[in-house]
């Protein structure tokens, strides 16, 4: 009886520890991108260099991660990626730009071409918040947008987005790390083309600058008349 009453203590903690409903056959999940592209309302002529997407060393997994008791974290057992979150983020932001259209070319390391601003993307959270059943995702995504010749920062934002888990399991749980990280790369995106058009207008023109760098020479330069 004694041996009977512990095995059921040892089932009960162990349920206790797993994660959200599982199945014993393992499982690839691809992370995809719900939702549309936003087009850019004023493209530019440029080109961005997207860095690849690093990750806080915990999600730098293809497991995918969940939490039952807050401030705490675990991976699914059975449940898997089918790349690393980072990695798949990292050509979704891609294939997002270019949509867009805010910009004549959106290039990756090693594309050879030269950059007018650069792009890097980190993150620094992604899991499924089980705590309350069916529960809700969590992504944490950090951009920062740099002058790709002077290698200056000309912004940082972090972006939230959360999403409600269709079911307490890792399949529910993955349906909301799509809408989750579909609307964090839309703000993303956005966030990109507004920071552009203010650098754009911060600059001089070619115009100004040539006047500017006249004067500073000695040479008087007048206005062209049509």
């Amino acid at each position: 009886m004694r041996r009977f009453i512990l095995a059921l203590l040892a089932a009960a903690l162990g349920g206790c520890l797993n994660p959200p409903s599982e199945r014993d056959a393992p499982r690839y999940f691809v992370l995809e991108a719900a939702g549309n592209t936003p087009r850019a309302e004023a493209p530019r002529r440029a080109t961005l260099l997207v860095a690849p997407t690093t990750a806080a060393a915990f999600y730098d997994t293809p497991q995918i991660v969940y939490s039952r008791e807050r401030g705490t974290r675990g991976y699914y057992q059975v449940n898997r990626w089918t790349e690393r979150p980072n990695r798949a983020i990292h050509g979704l932001l891609i294939q997002r730009l270019r949509e867009s259209g805010a910009f004549a070319r959106v290039a990756e390391p090693g594309s050879g071409l030269r950059a007018d601003l650069a792009l890097r993307t980190h993150v620094e959270e992604m899991y499924h918040d089980a705590v309350s059943r069916p529960g809700t995702v969590h992504v944490v995504l950090v951009a920062t947008l740099e002058d790709a010749a002077k290698r200056e920062v000309i912004a940082r934002q972090e972006f939230r987005r959360s999403a409600a888990a269709a079911s307490y399991d890792a399949r529910g749980a993955v349906s909301a790390f799509d809408q989750a990280v579909g609307e964090v790369l839309n703000d993303v995106v956005g966030w990109v083309q507004l920071q552009s058009r203010r650098e754009a207008m911060r600059a001089p023109s070619p115009s100004a600058a040539s006047f500017a760098h006249a004067t500073l020479t000695g040479i008087s330069v007048l206005p062209a008349v049509d």
